[in-house]
């Protein structure tokens, strides 16, 4: 466990996380996400590599389905990163939209990148979240009933801040079928089980598997791991960084099971490739 960072969760749906380093984190986003930044910084990277740099005091919505990459920094000052971060369930969206009582207009569709919404600074957020951060600074939680109120606040909050954003909250249309070589060549590095791959491919297990084995004429967790494995090795060879750094972004967990894969692919470790290539 990172020492530098400390996460707190409260009911998979709340979490408060503080990081005292810089730190590269990038997740697949399966629920609609609600974040404000206590202090410190944070680039964010969309999927289509667009970025935003973000302060103390920012908040933002991100949409379910699709990868994020963030990068959270200390401020310049030394303050380390804090973030608050909400997730709104599409089961929950689903409970508030039947139950008919609050001004939710979904015609009128907003025009911007639907992945990543930034919100104008607004004393109901502000007061939203200095809320919820006192739950964690109390180490005291709110009953599941009102958290339920608070997701609601959070939710009405976002309609009164930017009241066009209702079509992406209550959009609950599920990702199409899309090309799933496409999708593996540009997601193996990501922290996804086999079932979250099919997931996120509109497929189901079954046909994920099918369709894999067609097309690469391998199990997906082979192939997962020797194209990390192949990843790795060009990172190495291109002088792109050390054993140390490479191992978590090309998808491994644990450096130790990195470099034994490394030499059972390649005949030997993966710190020879640096060694060999300053001779």
């Amino acid at each position: 466990m990172d020492k530098n960072v400390v996460i707190y969760n409260f009911m998979d749906t709340f979490f408060c996380c503080e990081v005292k380093n810089d730190k590269y984190c990038e997740e697949m986003v399966t629920e609609h996400m609600l974040v404000y930044l206590c202090s410190g910084e944070m680039d964010l990277i969309e999927p289509s590599g667009r970025q935003h740099h973000l302060r103390k005091g920012d908040s933002f919505f991100v949409t379910r389905n699709h990868k994020m990459r963030k990068i959270k920094h200390p401020a310049k000052n030394g303050e380390p990163f804090k973030g608050l971060f909400l997730f709104l369930k599409t089961s929950f969206l689903k409970k508030m939209l039947n139950e008919g009582c609050y001004p939710i207009n979904r015609t009128i569709q907003y025009r911007g990148k639907n992945s990543f919404v930034t919100l104008p600074p607004h004393p109901f957020l502000i007061g939203l979240f200095k809320s919820l951060e006192m739950y964690f600074e109390a180490q005291s939680y709110p009953s599941e009933q009102l958290m339920e109120n608070k997701l609601r606040e959070a939710v009405l909050t976002m309609l009164e801040v930017k009241p066009e954003i209702a079509s992406l909250i209550f959009d609950f249309t599920e990702p199409w079928k899309i090309d799933l070589a496409d999708f593996m060549e540009s997601n193996f590095t990501s922290d996804l089980s086999i079932e979250e791959f099919a997931h996120y491919t509109g497929r189901s297990l079954s046909t994920f598997k099918k369709e894999f084995q067609d097309i690469f004429h391998e199990t997906p967790g082979k192939w997962l791991v020797k194209r990390r494995l192949t990843e790795a090795k060009r990172m190495l060879e291109d002088n792109e960084g050390k054993p140390t750094d490479i191992y978590l972004c090309t998808g491994f967990k644990n450096l130790s099971h990195f470099s034994s894969a490394f030499k059972r692919e390649f005949g030997y470790p993966p710190s020879s490739v640096q060694c060999d290539r300053c001779l």
